[in-house]
């Protein structure tokens, strides 16, 4: 795959929208935690930019786990249980779905005490220890308000904090005014002038990529599968239609993110055990809107609308901006046809799968009426079965991912316990 269409930069920027749809409270304390890791390792002035820039990245994705686990609320509060839910899961999210595999153990391991961990043999234990200084930081100094001392984090050095990196702490107080920073928000501009220092990978990029659309399973699992059985289809489509390289890329990204703005629709929508009433369904439908806003001078334009055109239909029936063929192509066509048989051979709460029967008939139907494109539309019936036969083998496999990652929670919550 070719990610010439994300820099590096846009992708960190990415990654925060992301954790901000799910949540906002969560997403700054995550900001907060990386600038004040980022300013940490500049004092400490062994780190190269670009390695700061990277644990930015972990330290801003650092509670991620806290979205599947319900531990939003705990992990803002002196909770010191460990291995808390939360960690558990984050450490193998990180560890399984993005090129963070080396350092996800600090995620594992950052509500541990330092008498626990001082002795462990790892390669990133400092920064570890680093992690945890600066995510209590920032939990302090928003819980005491104009009372708070950093200073207060000396009387647990050596029992719950390194006294190397307590002392590291002071250090980049004194020089960086980091939670003077903080309170007046002018932290922000640091924070955005260090991450212009990360530099990916293509294959980085693309498994951060594919770790956000995995950020939807902390919402609601189908959705995972769903979009992995939708880029399938997108890829044969593509391939059979004899799109060129550029164009079956731009599909393929914009399958990969068009529903990443569900993530910020509550969870009890998504998985109501019923139809849902109006009202519900236009707060529904509000993801398109808010995938085009996080997505937007990120990837390119022309992704963007593919994407955005997933709902939409080519007699001006779809949603959100009723848009008809004469503004329509070939490539949007080809997603809005997958994403909708891939949804209509999923079964909801509230409805069973459709049958093979009954999605040929939509599309037929379609065909006639100038809702679906023709062409797309009589490609995919042609090849029906060999299509749908491999899409849910991905989707199924999506699913066994989901499942390992809770298996392995349970193995090491309980090992850890």
């Amino acid at each position: 795959m070719a990610v010439e269409y994300i820099t590096s930069r846009n992708m960190a920027d990415l990654i925060y929208e992301t954790v901000r749809l799910m949540n906002k409270t969560m997403a700054h304390h995550g900001m907060r935690v990386s600038y004040i890791m980022a300013k940490m390792l500049e004092t400490q002035g062994t780190y190269e930019k670009y390695e700061i820039a990277d644990f930015m990245v972990l330290a801003l994705l650092h509670d991620i786990g806290a979205y599947k686990t319900d531990d939003v609320r705990k992990t803002l509060t002196f909770e010191s249980k460990s291995p808390t839910p939360h960690s558990v899961y984050g450490y193998l999210f990180l560890r399984y779905l993005s090129p963070l595999e080396e350092q996800s153990k600090m995620i594992l391991y950052h509500h541990m005490d330092y008498s626990k961990t001082q002795d462990m043999d790892y390669k990133y234990r400092f920064e570890l220890e680093v992690l945890k200084v600066a995510e209590i930081m920032d939990i302090w100094q928003r819980s005491f308000g104009a009372k708070f001392d950093y200073r207060l984090i000396d009387k647990y050095a050596g029992t719950k904090y390194d006294p190397e990196v307590c002392r590291l702490l002071a250090r980049t107080v004194e020089e960086h005014d980091i939670f003077t920073k903080i309170r007046d928000n002018s932290y922000k501009a640091e924070y955005s002038e260090s991450l212009e220092y990360i530099l990916l990978s293509d294959i980085e990029k693309e498994k951060y990529l594919k770790m956000l659309m995995y950020c939807t399973g902390l919402k609601a699992e189908q959705m995972v599968s769903e979009t992995v059985a939708t880029i399938y289809v997108c890829r044969e489509l593509g391939r059979k239609l004899k799109l060129s390289e550029l164009d079956k890329n731009e599909v393929y990204y914009a399958a990969l993110l068009h529903d990443i703005g569900m993530l910020a629709i509550p969870s009890e929508l998504l998985d109501a055990p019923r139809m849902l009433s109006e009202e519900e369904k236009n707060l529904v439908k509000t993801h398109v809107d808010i995938m085009e806003k996080t997505l937007d001078r990120k990837l390119s334009k022309e992704i963007i609308r593919i994407a955005a055109g997933h709902h939409e239909r080519f007699d001006g029936s779809g949603y959100p901006r009723g848009l008809k063929a004469s503004v329509m192509g070939e490539k949007e066509a080809i997603l809005q046809i997958s994403e909708q048989v891939i949804n209509a051979m999923e079964p909801k709460p509230y409805r069973e799968a459709y049958t093979k029967e009954e999605i040929v008939d939509e599309l037929n139907n379609g065909i006639i009426s100038g809702k679906y494109e023709g062409i797309v539309a009589d490609t995919f019936l042609k090849h029906y079965d060999e299509i749908m036969e491999k899409a849910k083998q991905k989707a199924d496999m999506a699913l066994i991912t989901h499942q390992k990652l809770q298996r392995n929670y349970n193995q090491v919550y309980t090992s850890l316990s």
